[in-house]
């Protein structure tokens, strides 16, 4: 199916216009006193007026020039969202250069790969991000205090105003843009001046700022959605842009909007949902218009919103190769879950991405584009050659699945995301959704997992309080899906990542630290962490077992690691262990058998020693940093000997009584802090300690017997718990599945139920001598 509004014929020509000369007033700019920028980055409040903003960016235009600028030239710019980063911009334009911008969170390396394989010529950066650009000092302009010859920003900004040649506009290129690489590796797109002109004329059709009304930008502006929504058309329309400081808190924030009385607020996903969840949100009588754009908006962070505030919350559509693609018309309600009408001027079809045919009226295929603000192409990253992204008439293949909706636009996922369950498709954003509408859930991002048998199982990662079982979560979600669509992993995290053009990525793998990882139960949980993907340090005192683990794990997904270490040593804990963000204390010895009064001493306390002080020395190691982080889980290795007599085996009773304790009273030390910690039972398993019992049989010591005997029965009885449901559920637990259960003792059958109580182990004890 083809959309093409009915006025596309009129779209506008952006001819050969320069975006400067667009964008900058053409009133005699001196007189010009309006407000253009109100700066807030710097941790006070700078104003600048369009006539000072224009003398800047003539004057920065000025410098490149004199010292070598030419038409074409790409110019590496790195700077926050700031009245710095607007100028810079501009002056390049301004110029004739082509503007580079370099992500101000990411790597030097980054950076100096992008500028050198780019060609910038020249640079303006902020000094205190990267002070030392590969570029001669003259051809550098510091935002900040200049350092090793490169020119300082207000020497070059200032004085009376310069002149400059006009410049191309049309087909040369405008900005280097960096795509988010969701159809493969990130690519360099050359969005031209033609591109961005047509695109602000398009917007201009549907949604119209209204001159000297206040216009904010949450989203960075080097990217296409904060540089076209906010920036380029706030400076078109007359109207002040608003920018906030570098470090977003949602309650200043939301005294920013109302002291600068912000009427239109263009803003991401997750400060929306901020927003909607003020305890006591501030008035904000000026407010008429906020858009959300660069991911999905949930549902529910939507309605949340507008009870909130009263006003609904606008959605668009765009992306670095297409610009914005589709927008709600001002003044018009778009049915809930699609993202606006198809900008006038600009083609959309809807493709059956296997054949390459028109999907029938109203279901989804491949959206494919056509209209003047598609980029011309992206750069071949070995020649830097022009690579088009259009096919020979003109489409440009979205990878974005989508369906008209009765005029408007529904994007229902992506090509490359959608996950195979057993031969259905399923599309993450549904899931997302749904499971955004749980209360408690604050983001949700869902990803496809490898399995042999089924191809891909869904699997959820959330933010959401600790109190919520994750149980829950799948049980409400399976509530409202077909059965195919179930979540079928999910994994609670603190937050969900983006990439440097804000879309929700998957998080990073776990590192797991596990203690007596080398054999037995120990190197089970280790060997089940690592399939799980998490990166696994496994740490003991014998390195050809620990080394047997490693080899073991060889086709896992996840990366294990060995450290020797005695538990017992807190010197060699401290230099053996790293950043965790679980501990699993699992290290223990089973301690000497028979009366308590009669056993050695020393014996009986070094099992203690071992037991409780290992636990204890590797907690001290590890949890500082989890609390600093503001995250992590803490899993001491437990036994149903703690919680009930066991005679003749006191010591190792005793200890792990002490470890439940201990477990239970440093949870209570960590509430607020973001870390958990559980006690967990796996129950008695043909592993380990037990199955060195098997192995070893009756010798004629009447303690070790007695234990043996009770374990035979408990074996026949059908007490064992199988190994691959402990390991399974230690998994869980370290995912975040037990986070609701934080400082108690925990069984298998919590983990499998989400509710503690149930105890598949509690089927009596050894006897008495």
């Amino acid at each position: 199916m083809t959309i093409l509004p009915p006025d596309a014929s009129r779209a506008d020509d952006p001819d050969r216009t320069a975006l400067t000369a667009r964008v900058l007033p053409r009133r005699p700019p001196a007189a010009d006193g309006r407000t253009a920028l109100v700066d807030h980055s710097r941790g006070h409040r700078r104003r600048w007026s369009y006539a000072e903003l224009v003398t800047a960016v003539v004057n920065l235009a000025a410098h490149l020039r004199d010292h070598g600028v030419r038409e074409g030239d790409a110019v590496a710019v790195l700077a926050e969202n700031s009245a710095e980063f607007v100028i810079a911009y501009h002056g390049v334009l301004a110029a004739g250069g082509v503007v580079l911008p370099l992500e101000p969170r990411g790597r030097e390396e980054d950076w100096i790969a992008a500028a050198t394989g780019r060609r910038a010529r020249f640079a303006v950066v902020e000094a205190a991000l990267w002070p030392y650009p590969p570029l001669p000092p003259s051809r550098v302009v510091h935002i900040g205090p200049a350092e090793h010859g490169a020119a300082r920003w207000d020497d070059v900004i200032a004085g009376p105003r310069r002149t400059v040649p006009p410049v191309s506009g049309g087909d040369q290129p405008a900005v280097l843009m960096s795509s988010s690489g969701t159809q493969g590796r990130p690519k360099t797109v050359v969005v031209t001046h033609r591109n961005l002109v047509a695109g602000l004329a398009l917007i201009d059709r549907v949604h119209r700022l209204r001159e000297g009304e206040a216009v904010v930008a949450v989203g960075p502006l080097r990217h296409v959605y904060g540089m076209q929504m906010a920036m380029n058309a706030a400076l078109c329309a007359g109207s002040p842009l608003v920018i906030g400081p570098a470090r977003f808190e949602v309650t200043a924030f939301a005294a920013l909007l109302a002291a600068e009385r912000v009427a239109v607020a263009y803003l991401v996903p997750s400060v929306v949902a901020e927003l909607g969840a003020l305890p006591a949100p501030p008035p904000l009588p000026d407010l008429r218009m906020v858009v959300s754009g660069g991911a999905p908006l949930p549902t529910a962070a939507a309605t949340a919103f507008t009870r909130a505030h009263g006003l609904p919350v606008v959605q668009g559509f765009g992306m670095t190769e297409a610009g914005c693609v589709s927008f709600t018309p001002d003044g018009e309600r778009a049915p809930a879950g699609t993202v606006g009408v198809v900008l006038p001027g600009t083609e959309a079809r809807f493709v059956d991405p296997g054949t390459g045919l028109d999907v029938p009226h109203g279901e989804a295929g491949e959206l494919w584009l056509r209209g003047p603000q598609v980029a011309a192409g992206h750069l071949a990253p070995d020649t830097g050659d022009l690579v088009p992204l259009c096919d020979a008439q003109g489409w440009f293949r979205t990878g974005d699945l989508a369906a008209p909706d009765a005029g408007w636009l529904r994007i229902t996922g992506r090509i490359k995301s959608m996950i195979k369950y057993k031969g259905h498709r399923i599309a993450p954003a549904e899931l997302e959704d749904v499971l955004t509408g749980y209360p408690a859930v604050r983001a949700a991002l869902v990803v496809g997992e490898p399995d042999p048998a089924a191809g891909e199982l869904p699997k959820a990662y959330v933010v959401a309080d600790q109190d919520v079982p994750l149980h829950d979560l799948a049980a409400f979600v399976a509530a409202k899906v077909p059965p195919h669509k179930r979540v079928r992993l999910v994994e609670r995290v603190h937050e969900i990542p983006r990439s440097a053009t804000g879309k929700p990525v998957r998080p990073p793998a776990s590192r797991v630290i596990i203690t007596g990882g080398g054999r037995g139960l120990g190197r089970e949980f280790a060997l089940a962490l690592a399939d799980a993907g998490m990166s696994v340090l496994v740490v003991g005192r014998d390195r050809v077992a620990l080394e047997g683990t490693v080899e073991l794990a060889a086709d896992a997904r996840g990366d294990v690691e060995v450290a020797v270490a005695d538990v017992t040593d807190p010197a060699a804990v401290a230099a053996a262990f790293g950043p965790a963000d679980v501990l699993v204390a699992n290290a223990g010895v089973p301690g000497p058998l028979g009366p308590m009064w009669t056993v050695d001493a020393d014996d009986w306390w070094h099992t203690q020693e071992v037991n409780l002080r290992g636990t204890h020395t590797t907690v001290r190691a590890v949890v500082p940093g989890m609390v600093d982080a503001g995250h992590g889980r803490v899993v001491t290795v437990v036994s149903r000997a703690g919680k009930r007599r066991w005679p003749h085996a006191g010591a190792y009773s005793v200890s792990k009584a002490a470890l439940i304790s201990y477990t239970a009273n440093l949870d209570g030390e960590l509430r607020g802090t973001g870390v958990t910690a559980v006690a967990f039972d796996p129950g008695l398993l043909d592993t380990g300690i037990t199955r060195a019992h098997l192995d070893r049989g009756h010798v004629g010591d009447p303690w070790a017997d007695k234990i043996l005997d009770f374990t035979l029965r408990a074996r026949e009885e059908g007490g064992f718990t199988p190994v691959e449901d402990a390991a399974r559920a230690l998994v869980r637990i370290a995912t975040g599945s037990a986070d609701h259960l934080a400082g108690r003792y925990v069984t298998v059958d919590d983990v499998e139920t989400g509710a503690a109580g149930r105890r598949r182990a509690d089927r009596g004890a050894p006897p008495s001598a």
